[in-house]
């Protein structure tokens, strides 16, 4: 029998989510990491190296402003190779932190949520209109990034979470009308406190560090609800030779993960060392070969 595509198995895990099994598929990627295997810096290169590392979906991620050509074209990529097209887009909190200054965004927050609100409503028709492009462009899956958290706290409190993103998140999920495109979203450090807030506002994908988010946790308490995006330690990474005890230690950790259902298996911390390459082939490697791993 032949074995199903990338693009496939995104199709089916999307459907059935309670379904055991492993796709591969990189969030991000730094230029240096594309430029030292020997890939163009740009989507072309994306996509040699997802299909090098025998990925079932390449994500893409857009800084600039996407127009739907733009779009049609990562999906047509994606798909033309067999995978399955994510795309990453920088969620209004995030865009806010990179046009002005971090720190000065938190001492506007903690006098009050009030101040932001009119920037963030700015920042969010922008992401709005990313989606609307995308449901007709063949995109599969959308990932909002917005860093939230230091790795062991949130940046605020969870009652200013509530108060003042959910409402533009939640605006944000009723443009998705189509079935076909799904909602993911992404944070670094330890955002425990509002992932129910984030599940039952109707993000299906989340991409968490397992450094700082009890991931089997999360899956077990929630089950088809969300899908899991990561699964890969940074520790496991920086070892430029896992000794077997190790490499044992993270298949079972990735088989935990995957018996709790579909799992996109990426790093946590992204690719931005050239050096990752070769122990996360391997790990991939190991999924691929293990019966474990269904899928």
């Amino acid at each position: 029998m032949k074995k199903p595509r990338g693009l496939e198995k995104l199709t089916e895990l999307i459907s059935s989510p309670d379904k055991p099994f492993v796709l591969p598929g990189e969030i991000w990627v730094a230029p240096e990491v594309l430029k030292a295997a020997g890939f163009s810096q740009g989507p072309e290169g994306m996509l040699q190296l997802a299909s090098t590392l025998g990925a079932s979906i390449c994500f893409f991620h857009w800084a600039r402003p996407l127009t739907l050509s733009d779009l049609v074209e990562l999906s047509e990529l994606a798909h033309g190779a067999g995978m399955g097209c994510g795309v990453s887009i920088d969620g209004p909190f995030q865009r806010l932190s990179q046009e002005r200054d971090l720190l000065a965004l938190l001492e506007e927050l903690g006098k009050g949520p009030q101040g932001l609100r009119p920037l963030l409503t700015e920042e969010t028709e922008k992401v709005a209109e990313t989606i609307r492009l995308a449901e007709d462009s063949g995109t599969d899956l959308i990932l909002i990034c917005d860093d939230l958290a230091y790795s062991r706290s949130l940046y605020f409190s969870p009652a200013i979470f509530r108060e003042l993103f959910i409402p533009f998140y939640s605006t944000l999920m009723r443009l998705i009308s189509k079935k076909n495109l799904v909602f993911g979203w992404h944070s670094d450090g330890d955002v425990s406190p509002i992932l129910a807030d984030l599940v039952n506002c109707g993000f299906r994908f989340f991409s968490l560090e397992s450094e700082c988010v009890d991931l089997s946790n999360f899956k077990r308490t929630y089950g088809s609800r969300i899908t899991l995006i990561g699964g890969i330690r940074t520790a496991w990474l920086t070892q430029e030779v896992p000794d077997l005890a190790k490499e044992m230690e993270y298949q079972e950790e990735i088989r935990t993960l995957a018996r709790e259902g579909g799992l996109i298996l990426a790093s946590s911390c992204g690719l931005y060392d050239p050096k990752f390459l070769p122990t996360l082939k391997k790990i991939y490697g190991a999924v691929e070969k293990s019966k474990d791993f269904i899928g």
